[in-house]
């Protein structure tokens, strides 16, 4: 499906539920799970505390059924807040039941609870394959994903070549000629008692994605036309050959999962953000916020390059037409920052910087890594319209030659709760502590663990 003929679609669902009821830095791109961060104290917690999630999960194996819908983690908070998502994919792992298949793409892959509960998948007949980016594997010590790939050849042993399981990694994005597989989805053919699974988000699957990271992961269960479609994208990825058609996108309702590079046989295609923004009326609003306005909320995490500028002139236009606009982010180019604290009529755009310092070593330690865009109001005339657009990718022009996955939810319950969530971290997100006096700001990168593409 086109592009053009998506937004259509898209027109038509929020039409059937109006019928229903109401920075500076510059570096390419760098991770946490690449980082000490992921290396330190925390990160044991995490993974005991995700092992013990699993195991408990597994006193009762006929009854799990990974729940539809979305979670989020946060980098603060107990245990439960921090591993929501990554405990979820874990246990999801621990119950896929023999030869069924897991299939797993994610940037960077750095947790010891991960590999080892793939490794007990295949053990128990688990088909598997696992895709990470290769500059993960060459540019930093990563002794876990090695183990992955090793121990899953081991595991070979005996099987058959229809049932054996492989790890590997892309060079640049495997669908396409640059960029990186910066994608972040989990599809399982089943576990537990559910069938067709998609899990797919904004989160890796590192200890750093729960320790370090404000993260989402959506799933669709008993998504048959879903799942096929991301398992035959998959299937290219593995491939890690550029293909003509490299962005897909499939609608099923109300949901809609998508795929880049922006790149097809006809050029580039218009970037989703864009594509959601472009239709949006300030003004008269049912059931949205004070006086009608209609509510957006941004949270792309990286907002740079000339895409980045796209979605900043039209987020500033509208604020200038009344919207209730936020914009909460990590990392902003210079231009882009400049443009939008030109003031208008009503002001400079309401934004947030959603980085914390907690040690004054003058690093960010913890930040926003949704890349997420709410708007509840009038869309395409409809003035009851609840869309989200979620999952792995920054509004940056290194992003739209990335292997990237997108979801677009029109659902009422999921777009409030996504504004709620970055609404609430808007607020309270916590403050970073006074540098040290032995810190020297000008020669310390601020951005040197946080992944920056």
């Amino acid at each position: 499906m086109r592009l053009a003929r998506f937004v259509i679609g898209l027109a038509l669902v929020v039409g059937l539920l109006a019928l229903s009821g109401p920075v500076q830095a510059d570096p390419d791109r760098r991770d946490p799970g690449s980082s000490r961060a992921s290396m330190q104290g925390p990160a044991t917690t995490t993974q005991s505390t995700s092992d013990a999630l699993s195991r408990k999960a597994l006193q009762k194996p006929r009854r799990y059924s990974p729940a539809p819908g979305v979670v989020f983690n946060a980098a603060l908070g107990g245990r439960a807040d921090k591993n929501r998502v990554f405990a979820k994919i874990v246990a999801s792992i621990n119950h896929a039941p023999k030869r069924s298949r897991i299939r797993i793409v994610s940037w960077n892959i750095m947790s010891h609870t991960a590999v080892n509960a793939l490794l007990r998948a295949q053990a128990r007949g688990v088909k598997i394959r696992v895709l990470m980016d290769n500059t993960n594997l060459v540019d930093i010590p990563n002794p876990g994903f090695r183990r992955l790939k090793a121990g899953l050849k081991r595991g070979n042993q005996h099987r058959k070549q229809s049932r054996r399981s492989y790890a590997k990694t892309c060079i640049h994005s495997c669908r396409g000629e640059r960029g990186a597989a910066h994608t972040k989805m989990y599809l399982f053919s089943q576990t537990g008692k559910a069938k067709h699974v998609v899990m797919e988000g904004s989160a890796n699957l590192t200890v750093a994605g729960a320790q370090n990271q404000w993260n989402d992961l959506y799933t669709w269960v008993d998504n048959h036309e879903l799942y096929n479609f991301a398992v035959r994208v998959y299937h290219q990825m593995w491939g890690d050959t550029p293909v003509q058609q490299q962005f897909a996108e499939l609608s099923t309702g109300k949901d809609a999962l998508g795929f880049t590079p922006l790149f097809g046989p006809g050029g580039r295609t218009k970037a989703p953000e864009l594509s959601l923004l472009e239709p949006v009326t300030c003004t008269g609003a049912k059931d949205a916020g004070h006086d009608g306005r209609t509510i957006i909320r941004a949270a792309p995490d990286v907002i740079r390059n000339e895409r980045g500028m796209r979605v900043a002139r039209r987020l500033r236009e509208l604020w200038a037409q009344g919207c209730d606009v936020r914009l909460a982010y990590t990392v902003m180019g210079i231009d882009v920052y400049r443009f939008l604290h030109q003031p208008t009529a009503r002001g400079v755009i309401p934004m947030r910087h959603l980085v914390q310092d907690f040690n004054g070593d003058g690093e960010f330690d913890n930040y926003f890594h949704l890349k997420a865009l709410t708007i509840n109001g009038v869309w395409n005339g409809n003035p009851t319209t609840y869309v989200t657009l979620q999952g792995s990718s920054n509004w940056s022009g290194y992003a739209a030659v990335s292997d990237e996955n997108f979801g677009v939810i029109a659902r009422r319950s999921i777009t409030l709760k996504y504004q709620h969530f970055i609404d609430h971290w808007y607020v309270n997100f916590p403050k970073s502590v006074p540098l040290l006096r032995r810190v020297d700001s000008r020669t310390v990168d601020p951005y040197a663990h946080v992944d920056m593409d």
